[in-house]
């Protein structure tokens, strides 16, 4: 009996996963959502917010993976092409109207990811005809974005609701582009279904700690009416953030359908949320009076940033083990 004890526990422990070097190349479609706003540092005022919907990119990329004695070696990188779109900007809190001027703009530009991890496959059904494998994981992933709008509408922005004058317009430009970067570590687990056919399923969701990068600019040029054109300026903003202390989540899932001993073709999706902590910053304005004529003035305005950002993706995808 004490021998069958020892065998019963032991056992297990011999029983390693192995899978060869698998080559994965998937292609597919990818849908983000970007919002970020500044407020006033002490007052907490809404200034400036702009909302990145329905971002659409055509994504490519290559998934290298292999379990060697039950270590899980996993890299994987993409690309995202084109990032059509659509972007709504709104301004609060102005000195001059009560109103929120909004703006929409028309978005394109690109979307780059990497990731790696190293895991333990653990075969919870061992000396079964299938497999359920549990993998945790540890890892660090990199999220770069790369926005431009343009087309800005209405052009202008017109109301009555004006402080001191009899109307204004107003209109926004963005003569730069959005650069967003996400990156850190996770810990995380993943599964691997193996029932014995043809299908196999496998999925995920990990845990980030992330430092964010961002840097954007944008112009408004304001013109107030008494009746006739009394005065007229035009306004540039720029700002760069970064720093620490965000979070993350990341879920996946995918189908694959074996075609033969090499190769094998399927589905699959991931979602990431990322979310920042307000992040100091410092706004630099440049303002030009066009009318009546005068000089060019620059400040610099403490504000605190939060952003937060959802990328959904799903792809097919075809793969061959070496």
């Amino acid at each position: 009996m004490r021998k069958l004890f020892v065998y019963f526990f032991a056992f297990p422990l011999f029983a390693t996963v192995n899978e060869p070097f698998r080559w994965e190349f998937f292609s597919g479609y990818r849908n983000d959502r970007l919002h970020w706003h500044l407020q006033t540092g002490g007052t907490g005022l809404l200034n400036t917010s702009e909302i990145y919907r329905d971002v659409q990119f055509w994504e490519n990329g290559l998934t290298i993976q292999t379990i060697n004695r039950d270590l899980v070696i996993f890299l994987r990188g993409s690309y995202g092409a084109f990032g059509k779109g659509t972007l709504f900007e709104r301004y609060a809190n102005l000195p001059f109207t009560s109103d929120e001027p909004q703006f929409r703009f028309d978005t394109n530009g690109w979307a780059a990811d990497t990731s790696g991890y190293f895991g333990y496959a653990v075969n919870l059904t061992t000396d079964r005809t299938y497999k359920v494998i549990l993998i945790p994981l540890v890892g660090c992933s990199a999220h770069f974005e790369h926005l431009r709008g343009n087309d800005g509408r209405p052009n202008p922005f017109e109301s009555s609701n004006a402080i001191g004058a009899n109307f204004y317009t107003m209109s926004s430009s963005l003569p730069g582009s959005l650069h967003l970067t996400w990156y850190g570590a996770f810990l995380g687990a993943g599964f691997q279904i193996q029932p014995g056919g043809r299908l196999n399923f496998s999925g995920g969701y990990s845990y980030h700690w992330l430092y964010a990068r961002f840097k954007t600019e944008y112009d408004n040029t304001l013109s107030l009416f008494d009746p006739s054109l009394a005065s007229e300026k035009q306004n540039s903003f720029h700002f760069r953030t970064k720093g620490s202390g965000n979070l993350g989540q990341t879920g996946w899932g995918q189908i694959d359908y074996l075609i033969s001993r090499l190769w094998r073709t399927g589905l699959g999706a991931e979602i990431h949320y990322y979310s920042s902590e307000l992040l100091e910053s410092n706004l630099h304005e440049q303002t030009a009076q066009i009318v009546p004529a005068g000089g060019i003035t620059n400040s610099v305005i403490s504000q605190k940033l939060k952003i937060r950002w959802t990328s959904i993706s799903g792809w097919f995808m075809t793969s061959r083990d070496f």
